[in-house]
This record gives C-alpha cells, structure tokens and sequence, in this order.
C-alpha cells in the first residue's frame, strides 16, 4: 500500500466495487485503492454454520468484508426504478431505470442466473393487486433477478478477482478511522488503521461507500466534518416467518410481493422487504455487539418457510436529530431482554397480551428456521407506535395472503435499517466538501444491492469524466 492514490474508495460493498468496475470499463488510467474493514470473500464464513450459534466475530463476516452485507441476505437484484431508495428523486426515474438495465448487464457478465421472477402470471397478479387495493395497500409490481446467498458469493468473487486482476488494489482488515479535510472544505485522503497501525493515505477524489454498518460512521463524519447532511428515514420492525404454504401463490407469481400501507391510527409508512421462499432467518452483528435479524434465501438449499421484513418508517424532525441512535437504543433493549439473543414470539400470543414460550414454539406447525432465537415479549422492547403499525399491516396482509395472520406466525426482532443519515448532493454525486463523494446505503441515497450497484456505476463515469475533461 502506497502512501498516494489518485482516487480511494472506502468500503467493498456494491456502490464501491462498482465504481471502481466501471472507472476499469471506462477506460481509467488512475491509480485505484479500496480500504475494506472485513476479509476478501472467499475467507468470509460464518462459525454459526458449524457451530450452531452466534459466536459474535469481530468484525461481523455477514455484514462487513468484499461484497458488504447484502450478498450475504438474500441475493436479490431490483430491476425497477420503484425499489430501492430514493436515488431517482435525484438524478430522474429514466436514467435510473436505463442505469439499473446496465448495471444488470454487468451482474449477467459475471455469472447472474439469466432467469427474472415475476414476468409471468399477468391474470394472478391481477387477482393479487386487486386484493391488495381493498386492504388499503400499495403492490409495486418489481421483476427480481435473484442471485441466491451462495451463488452471489462466488459471482462477487469472480468480481473482486477481476478488480485485481487489472490493478485496482484492496486492503481488507484495514479500517478507515477518519477523513482528513482541509480547512479550505476540501478533502486530501482518509487516516486508516490495519495491524501496523495508523497512518495517512492521501488521493484527490475519495469515495465513502460504507454500507449500512457504516451509516452510523458516516453520520459521526458529517458531524465533525460539517458535510452537508440532514436526518433521514431510519426503519423499525420485525421479520416475519410463515410456512411455504401460506405464501404459495405469491411466492410463484411474483416471488418477491412488495406491499406498502399506512395503516390507522398512525399512517405512518409501512412495506414489505426482502421476501425469502424457502429462505431462513439469520442473525446479523453490528458495533457495540448489537444483534439484529434478516434473512437467507439460498438458490439450491431450502427451507418449509417463508421469511420477510416487516419495516415501519420514522422520520424525525427538531430537536431530535439521532435517528439511527435511536434505532441502535430499540434493537439494544430487544437484545437485552434476548440475552443477547435475538427475539421471537408468535402473533397470537401479541394479540393475547402475552409472552411466548419455548415449549409453545416446540408445538407450532410454524418451526424457527433461527434456532438459537429467544422466545420472549418483543412488545416489552418495541415502541408503541412501531408495533401498533406493524399489527394493523399484518392484519391487512391477511386480506392479500389469508393466513399471513396466524396465530403461529412468527415476529423475530430487532429488524433494523441503519440508512437514515441523507448526505446532501448533486446529480453528480458532489457532496459540499470537494473531492468527497458518499455512495450506497449509507449516503442515504439506496436501500439495496442493485440500487448501491448502480450508484457506483454512475460514480465510476462521473470520475474517468473528469480525468479525461
């Protein structure tokens, strides 16, 4: 590792590797380096796999190395301009859309499954939106590519590969500490730790892509370094697990059903996200040992049950600008009454007032595909608000999926979003420090790999733009 780089991008999830992949395509001459705080792909694995519980490595091997968390979830790409943040608010919904066809190309070089769910069964769909409408609820019809967990490692291997192969150079187990800024608001390189210690790396152009572990980081930069920013949306809420059969014929006609609702008394934004058939629930560690759930879905490995996001929207205004301490504080005390452990209870037992027990989850047609998840009162930990929504959505769902609101479907808490913090920019990606640029899920910009992807993607142009201006 040199001292002096032309461009440095912090962060190996989609929106950093992408930039850097297009800048190869474009034709860049620049010297490139990549800081990643995790391992290179090939060396991320869980111990939970062989060990059967969570042994909380540091740093977390699904959520931080080459790749970021999302390959590691469920593997899916977006194909519509509808899912995935609010990126085509800033630079329009056509160029997102074309940028999303091409950064899709990029995945199918690379090995992507040519297959697309939810092209077909126009007359269920019909019959599905139609239900969905006198529930109150909004269905965005998405077309997915779905990578699947292990087939999108060894697709983002083949990347990572390709990115060395032709010179870009990347550090792993390296953390970046800081950004150095100069008093003229312009930024000279970043100040990284790996095990010899810390040191100053400098570069012109340095592109923050840390993923959502790193949005909480982000944030703290903005802070000291007065880049432009403003509290964004920060997400609360479960994760849901049902048996195959109740999700069926939305799992074959659209594989992924992404619903949205407002439901009473709080109208406060409700969805649907990252919808798993056949998938399982898994934990996620992030700083300060906090755990929260998500979800798998394997292309060839499955399961009896069916897995979602049930996320409820926050936006918070003066005073309060903390919203992503304010998620950390919720998944804190749910851990808390987990033991560490992530939470589980039954909606029947929600609606009785009551905790669920181990035996109760031993006895369901619905079985925990978390097995070392805690049954427990995710009440107790969940804000009022937050739960009332999640509630009254289960309870719409119900009229689209009949079943969805059993009294065996299974809650899993903390689900959390850490994305809230929405760096002001440009349509060229410009922050107000020069030479920085914020990327991803943790810019606030995307929510999701393709959405990352293709910001990256238009990163990378806007960099080799200039170096040939």
């Amino acid at each position: 590792m040199k001292n002096q780089y032309d461009v440095i991008i912090v962060g190996a999830g989609p929106a950093g590797i992408f930039t850097a992949i297009e800048m190869l395509r474009c034709g860049t001459k620049q010297s490139v380096l990549i800081i990643e705080k995790g391992k290179a792909i090939e060396k991320r694995t869980c111990p939970k796999h062989k060990l059967g519980k969570c042994i909380n490595c540091k740093p977390c091997n699904i959520t931080t190395g080459f790749s970021g968390a999302g390959a590691f979830s469920d593997g899916k790409l977006s194909l519509c301009e509808e899912v995935g943040g609010d990126l085509p608010s800033l630079i329009g919904a056509e160029y997102a859309k074309s940028m999303i066809d091409y950064t899709d190309g990029i995945y199918l070089e690379f090995g992507a499954d040519p297959h697309v769910e939810g092209l077909e069964f126009n007359d269920e769909k019909k019959e599905i939106r139609r239900n969905a409408i006198s529930a109150g609820l909004k269905l965005v019809d998405c077309p997915i590519r779905h990578l699947g967990t292990e087939k999108a490692q060894e697709i983002y291997y083949a990347i990572e590969q390709h990115l060395i192969k032709n010179g870009v150079e990347i550090v792993f187990n390296t953390e970046c500490l800081d950004l150095v800024i100069s008093e003229h608001e312009v930024c000279t390189g970043v100040i990284i730790k790996d095990k010899e210690g810390e040191k100053t790396i400098s570069a012109s152009t340095v592109v923050v892509a840390t993923g959502r572990r790193g949005a909480d980081w982000l944030e703290k930069r903005c802070q000291e370094h007065n880049i432009a920013h403003q509290p964004g949306t920060v997400d609360i809420g479960v994760r849901v697990e049902v048996r195959n059969e109740i999700m069926e014929k939305v799992n074959n006609v659209l594989y992924e059903s992404k619903l949205i609702g407002h439901p009473a008394p709080f109208k406060n934004k409700v969805r649907t996200f990252c919808q798993n058939p056949g998938g399982f629930v898994s934990q996620e560690n992030y700083d300060n040992d906090l755990a929260v759930v998500n979800g798998h879905s394997y292309k060839d490995m499955k399961s009896n049950n069916t897995n979602l996001a049930i996320l409820v929207s926050h936006n918070f205004s003066e005073p309060f600008n903390q919203p992503i301490e304010y998620a950390r504080k919720v998944g804190e005390l749910t851990n808390m009454l987990g033991a560490g452990h992530i939470l589980v209870q039954r909606f029947g037992d929600i609606l009785d007032g009551k905790r669920t027990w181990q035996k109760e989850l031993s006895e369901s047609n619905v079985k925990p595909t978390l097995p070392d998840a805690v049954a427990g009162d995710i009440t107790a930990a969940m804000p009022y608000r937050a739960m009332m929504n999640i509630i009254n959505f289960i309870i719409a769902v119900d009229k689209v999926v009949p079943g969805f609101a059993s009294y065996e479907t299974l809650l899993y808490s903390p689900e959390l979003k850490f994305y809230s913090n929405r760096v002001k920019m440009d349509e060229s990606l410009t922050t107000s420090v020069k030479g920085l640029h914020c990327l991803g899920d943790s810019s606030g910009w995307t929510r999701g790999l393709m959405m990352a992807s293709v910001m990256g993607v238009i990163m990378g142009r806007k960099i080799v733009e200039k170096e040939k201006a």
